[in-house]
């Protein structure tokens, strides 16, 4: 029998959809069977500690995404400490989510429409020192578009956040994150908690 895994996430807005994806591939490094059910998604409103003691899904994780945005991971982390639910799995990228895929080239020139378009991207090292990953994220993508200007480029911002999500559905391997300080926390958080032993 097929084992499944049902999970939803907490996030701060609809632009971290894009943890979908991470989160999956992070599930399927611990247990590459599982069967990983549709995520249900919530936006957080309020601390971490409110938004948990009213919200009980059901569902057998609940990651908890929470941007860093300049304060040091550790004190993020705090904000969980007194949680005392074992399917809670924080996720907590430095600075914002879209930091966590700025290392891929070809993921965003695919998600700009432009697979060919060469960019630079940041060293995996230099992830946690971007101050606005997402505006990164942004200007790579219209570079890798080729700098649309006019109607053509009104038409390609208004279509941002989805390309933001299709860089990560792009990404197959984000191993390279492992040596990130707090994708590791992530993943060791997620091993800690994940329902089935390996």
């Amino acid at each position: 029998m097929t084992r499944q895994l049902t999970w939803s996430i907490v996030a701060d807005g609809g632009t971290d959809r894009l943890l979908v994806p991470i989160i999956e591939w992070a599930i399927h490094r611990i247990d590459p069977q599982v069967e990983i059910l549709e995520p249900q998604f919530r936006k957080r409103r309020g601390g971490v500690k409110q938004v948990l003691a009213k919200q009980d899904s059901g569902d057998m994780l609940v990651f908890v995404h929470r941007d860093s945005e300049g304060v040091p991971l550790e004190e993020r982390l705090q904000e969980f400490e007194g949680v005392e639910r074992p399917d809670v799995v924080p996720v907590v990228p430095v600075q914002m989510s879209e930091a966590w895929i700025l290392f891929d080239a070809s993921a965003i020139a695919r998600a700009a429409g432009a697979p060919s378009a060469e960019i630079s991207t940041p060293r995996v090292a230099e992830l946690e020192s971007i101050a606005n990953p997402k505006q990164r994220l942004d200007e790579l993508l219209i570079a890798a578009a080729g700098n649309p200007s006019g109607r053509r480029g009104r038409t390609f911002k208004r279509s941002i956040v989805a390309r933001r999500v299709s860089v990560a559905e792009y990404i197959a391997d984000y191993s390279p994150l492992e040596n990130v300080p707090a994708f590791t926390a992530f993943q060791d958080s997620l091993a800690e908690r994940y329902p089935y032993a390996p």
